[in-house]
């Protein structure tokens, strides 16, 4: 597929309108404005007060009682012009509908048309300009009153401000207010759309789906895209139920709305098989592949970037292959991609090639180096395997020295326990690195460029001539994960000791702040302290983040923004494993009875109502995906507290069953079933649920 991807010039978008023409557009708008402004003072201070205009004189003769007069409006110059041209206008709009009601008849003399339509548009437009929704309604009210059609231009690009910042209530009053007949397309993507900004984020947008199935019923389905935001809105969740809810609505939408996805849709799909549902699977190229074929043979659209990214994504535990399909520039996430699946494997010489070509040429901030691409190489650093082990080389005496070759290769993989000297030269060689000293060595090089590139080294040491030539990661920005990716690879390659005392430096060199995966990872590198001097020194490090680690799951539950519950479990079995291995079984067995404590098995039972979109009740129509792609059980429960199994408390079982604390053993035993058994109840509880009723009140205008 990469391969597919490299001989092949830069694909052309099609024609959009940039920023010159934005630019003009708004000069000739507020030209038009201060036209409107002219006009506007000419007809209401240039006139005679003792001269009355032929049309009024006629009034004034036909409806046989004097008119009331009208005072001058002051132009105040420190309002903005939009809104002193929506004062002036609506003081003659005043004066003209009196004028209008003043005769006898029903039906009103004359119409009142104080803009053209083009130049309303532009006043509209004005107010949009400066974010003044409230004055682009007052221009539809304009309309609405001189009994002109609103215009669908100016009506969608206030929908479209609404849209942007997610104020359903406005946009939904709009709707209601100045729509006659049926929404249009735009308009429609437009109303979805500002209930997905309305949706907190990790949130099902229940609403925007209630709009969406809404329109369906009415005859009036939204656009594709309207549907491809709602699918991507769904699978950037993190949740479970909302990402089979994704894969439903893309066979619910073949089947009522839109038989033929396109290209965008398409590639959402595929990308989405990279992150599958069930945790139990890191992909699903099979599906991805089908998709592929679907597109580019059955359907025969091009492929664009994206779809190749996405692929190349999904299909990354599969042997790579050649598609027939046209040729196209790989971008930034095409390396991405193949990062991903390099730091899977451990191909560290593939990740290592990619870094090389990245630097080659000084490329901007979208095309160059930046934080993501180093994230993966340091990943692909720590799951790398160094072909050669010291302990395993063949010990022979060498001439002239009573040391072993054996034993002075071993003296000299006491290197990793200290840094190597910033000031020795290094460089990135064609072989990758032969041994973790090496590993470390390039690492620290890499990560010493990082901070002079972009200015955060203030240790004063030698430049670093690694990829010599201009700032090659200055575009790099530290993040937390970051950090947490340069540590892994310490983790994984050097001693603890070292480990340790970066952990409590890197944070403050790279200015972030460490989160609840930086501990959990610190915690579970001690939980693999081997026997000897190791172990002491992992309880000293577990002891110190641990009480980090509670700061962060304390504030997290405080705040209604908990810490995830398998990450919790994963840093209570760790800072147990570290108390068993260091031998304190009572401690070990006070940290569990606290976990229980504040996790007890009874919060197992407790769970959300089954929400009506999930509903599998065969029906032809409704409010919700008529055809689904995933079955009840193949959705995981998101929303089960942290628990402990037999498997996690196996070490320390096995620990006190050594030492005969027989109460201990009996409470271990104890704590298991209860969660097992909570874990059933709660099993058999979902599959009985039936839908909660939707509380979902939607007003569309049709």
């Amino acid at each position: 597929m990469y391969e597919d991807l490299l001989a092949h010039p830069k694909e052309h978008p099609g024609a959009t309108p940039t920023v010159a023409d934005k630019l003009g557009q708004a000069d000739e708008d507020i030209a038009t404005v201060r036209q409107l402004e002219r006009q506007l003072l000419h007809h209401l201070r240039e006139r005679e007060p003792t001269q009355d205009p032929p049309l009024i004189a006629k009034l004034r003769q036909k409806s046989g009682h004097p008119l009331p007069a009208f005072d001058t409006p002051a132009v105040d110059d420190t309002v903005e012009l939009h809104r002193r041209v929506l004062q002036l206008a609506n003081t003659r709009f005043d004066r003209l509908d009196v004028l209008r009601h003043s005769s006898t008849s029903q039906e009103p003399l004359i119409p009142l048309a104080l803009f053209s339509v083009r130049e309303y548009e532009a006043l509209t437009r004005t107010c949009v300009l400066k974010g003044d929704l409230d004055a682009a309604e007052s221009v539809l009210s304009l309309m609405k009153r001189s009994g002109l059609p609103i215009p669908e231009e100016a009506l969608t690009a206030v929908l479209r401000e609404y849209s942007n910042v997610g104020d359903v209530q406005g946009a939904e009053h709009c709707l209601t207010t100045f729509l006659t007949g049926a929404p249009t397309e735009p308009q429609r993507h437009l109303h979805v759309r500002c209930h997905l900004k309305a949706t907190p984020r990790n949130h099902v947008p229940e609403s925007a789906l209630a709009v969406l199935h809404s329109y369906e019923t009415q005859g009036h389905p939204a656009p594709m895209k309207t549907y491809t935001s709602t699918i991507a809105s769904l699978y950037s969740t993190r949740l479970s139920i909302a990402r089979a809810q994704a894969w439903d609505l893309f066979a619910h939408m073949r089947y009522v709305a839109h038989p033929t996805p396109d290209v965008i849709l398409y590639t959402s799909m595929i990308r989405a098989c990279a992150s599958p549902i069930s945790t139990s699977r890191s992909s699903d190229p099979e599906r991805a592949l089908d998709l592929w074929t679907e597109m580019t043979v059955e359907q025969g659209l091009t492929p664009t970037v994206g779809a190749y990214n996405a692929v190349i994504l999904a299909c990354l535990t599969l042997t790579a292959m050649r598609m027939a399909a046209p040729r196209i520039s790989p971008d930034r996430r095409t390396l991405c991609a193949l990062l991903e699946g390099a730091k899977r494997i451990g191909d560290l010489a593939r990740a290592r090639w990619i870094l090389v070509d990245l630097v080659k040429e000084n490329a901007t901030e979208e095309e160059g180096v930046n934080e993501e691409i180093m994230m993966h190489v340091f990943h692909t650093y720590t799951s790398y395997v160094p072909p050669f082990t010291r302990h395993l080389a063949m010990v022979r005496e060498q001439k002239g020295s009573r040391e072993p070759v054996g034993k002075i290769a071993e003296s000299s993989d006491s290197a990793t326990h200290a840094p190597p000297p910033t000031a020795q030269p290094s460089r990135f060689t064609r072989i990758p690195p032969q041994t973790s000293h090496e590993v470390m060595e390039e690492v620290q090089a890499l990560f010493q460029r990082i901070l002079e590139d972009t200015g955060k080294d203030r240790s004063g040491s030698t430049p670093n001539n690694l990829f010599a030539g201009e700032a090659k990661f200055q575009h790099v920005k530290f993040t937390t994960r970051l950090v947490n990716s340069y540590l892994s690879v310490h983790y994984q390659h050097s001693s603890l000791e070292v480990s340790e005392a970066l952990f409590w430096k890197v944070f403050d060199d790279a200015g972030v702040t460490p989160d609840a995966r930086s501990f959990l990872e610190a915690l579970e590198r001690c939980s693999r302290s081997k026997r000897g001097h190791e172990r002491p020194i992992g309880l000293r490090f577990a002891e110190k983040v641990w009480s980090r680690w509670c700061f962060v799951e304390d504030a997290g539950r405080a705040c209604g923004r908990p810490v995830d519950a398998r990450m919790v479990e994963r840093a209570y079995v760790a800072f147990l494993r570290v108390l068993v291995l260091n031998g304190q079984l009572q401690r070990a067995l006070d940290h569990v009875k606290a976990f229980a404590e504040r996790y007890p098995p009874s919060l197992l039972y407790e769970r959300r109502p089954k929400a009506g979109f999930r509903s599998t009740r065969t029906i032809l129509t409704g409010a919700r995906p008529l055809v689904r792609l995933t079955a009840p059980n193949e959705v995981p429960d998101d929303g089960v507290p942290p628990l402990l199994m037999f498997n996690d408390l196996e070490l320390l079982h096995h620990r006190l069953v050594a030492a005969s604390m027989k109460s201990g053993i009996g409470y271990i035993k104890y704590l298991s079933k209860a969660y097992e058994w909570a874990l059933r109840g709660r099993r058999d509880a979902a599959m009985k649920a039936r839908p909660a009723r939707n509380t979902h009140s939607i007003t569309t205008a049709i």
